[in-house]
């Protein structure tokens, strides 16, 4: 598994949720990223930063 980069962690009243940028290397050498937001013990991907950061603050009680 690619090595994560913790991004940012957002917290509020749910507790905190942490966005981290996750590294997928492609066929042919090439390489993308997704982002993964953890919230109490449970991890979703996301395509885009923006959705992980949106969502981090609806799960910790934090809009953002």
């Amino acid at each position: 598994m690619a090595e994560t980069t913790l991004v940012t962690a957002v917290e509020g009243p749910n507790g905190t949720a942490e966005v981290r940028e996750v590294p997928e290397v492609l066929p042919g050498g090439g390489q993308r990223f997704q982002y993964s937001v953890t919230h109490k013990g449970k991890t979703e991907t996301y395509k885009s930063m923006g959705e992980a950061y949106i969502v981090a603050g609806e799960k910790a009680g934090t809009p953002t």
